[in-house]
């Protein structure tokens, strides 16, 4: 009985001594402002309020707070999904590991559907309705990309079953039917994308479609716009880096193969300006290869997140180089923009994560003739800036 109490006080005292360490840790390690392996900001500290106690959101910040910052949280997080592998867990971390070697995210309902799904479906709906009678008709698309789990459905575990991302496209052509807007502005994304699943359209570690997965989505568009799409013999394709980890690879940090980057560039040299955010600086490329050194590799294309970029093809000629497109968007659109570039004088990228103005003064002003609006589905569904998407 003695040998069976010494050995549980040394358990509580070797568990104590962990929590202290950790806890002192915490206290001594700076907090980190952004993680290069998630790609995302991190929650700090969040400031103690009586209303924020009340409605909830102190705790649930500070239980972010807690997770996000954790010392050594990217080992505990790898610890984790290696012994929950060993389990045969088919997912962990909402990642499903899939054959081939990729790493699918996982999707279930209440991950898409919902009260923010519905707000972002009447934004949608009530813009493109309103662009489409300044623009005209034939002027205003939207892509809503359906994600890989949608897409590549032979790479799944078996028995593997997510939510259903074809509801939401349905669900949106219903709402532009009952507003009175076309549905045929809401472009079959996933078909185009199913009719090639045995081509390599999505990273095996990114949450990204591929350049070629992007160039299928812009045929599909560019063909639906009455424009002739350029062929796939028009390009100069190389990899430019075969050392790629992206953001699902993120949630797991388990040892994995690394993906590849390519870039398409044509073979009818183009002359390119793009500029970020109302800089006057000017660069000539469409592709940041010093990107390639840091851990957001898919930066390499258009350099990333700004709130606004701008892409003038000075070697468009004719009707066209007056024409100037507007995409509306999230990441998903920067490797495609390579490929739309190529079609309009002008092309406007707007990142509403980090933009607030009045989009049909905007417009207006820079005189938009075409309208695009691009997300991932599973990313539309919960992201909360698309309440900026309005033309009055």
């Amino acid at each position: 009985m003695k040998k069976e109490r010494h050995s549980d006080r040394a358990m509580t005292f070797l568990f104590l001594g962990f929590l202290g360490i950790v806890s002192l840790a915490g206290m001594i390690m700076p907090q980190k402002a952004f993680s290069d392996s998630e790609n995302r900001y991190l929650q700090k500290k969040p400031e103690f309020t009586v209303k924020s106690l009340l409605d909830g959101s102190y705790g649930e910040k500070y239980e972010q707070y807690l997770s996000d910052q954790f010392p050594g949280r990217n080992g505990w997080i790898g610890l984790k999904v290696t012994s929950e592998r060993l389990a045969f867990q088919k997912d962990v971390n909402g990642v499903y590991f899939g054959k081939d070697g990729y790493l699918i995210e996982k999707y279930d309902t209440e991950d898409v559907e919902g009260e923010q799904l519905n707000k972002n479906m009447e934004k949608l709906a009530a813009f493109t309705g309103a662009a489409e009678k300044s623009l005209g008709k034939d002027h205003v698309r939207v892509m809503l990309v359906p994600s890989a789990s949608q897409v590549m459905t032979d790479r799944l575990p078996f028995l593997a079953a997510p939510y259903d991302q074809g509801r939401v496209t349905e669900l949106l052509s219903e709402r532009l039917k009952e507003t009175g807007n076309s549905p045929e502005m809401v472009l079959p994304a996933e078909d185009c994308l199913k009719s090639f699943r045995d081509e390599e359209l999505y990273y095996r570690t990114d949450h990204h479609w591929t350049a070629r997965g992007a160039f299928l989505g812009y045929r599909l568009w560019a063909e639906s716009m009455g424009l002739i799409p350029w062929t796939e013999d028009m390009f100069n394709i190389r990899r430019v880096s075969s050392e790629f980890h992206g953001t699902v690879y993120s949630k797991l940090n388990v040892p994995w193969r690394y993906d590849s980057i390519e870039e398409w560039q044509p073979k009818e040299p183009q002359d390119y300006r793009v500029s970020f955010d109302g800089e006057p600086k000017e660069y000539d490329s469409l592709y940041f290869p010093d990107a390639l050194e840091g851990k957001d590799k898919y930066a390499v294309y258009l350099d990333g997140n700004h709130a606004i970029t701008k892409i003038e093809n000075r070697s468009i000629q004719g009707d066209q180089k007056e024409k100037k497109l507007f995409i509306i968007k999230d990441s998903y659109a920067h490797s495609f923009a390579v490929f739309a570039a190529n079609h309009f004088g002008t092309v406007y990228m707007a990142d509403l994560r980090y933009l607030n103005l009045n989009l049909k003064e905007w417009m207006e002003k820079q005189g938009i003739t075409d309208v695009l609006v691009m997300y991932q589905i599973p990313g539309f569904a919960k992201e909360k800036t698309v309440s900026r998407l309005v033309y009055k």
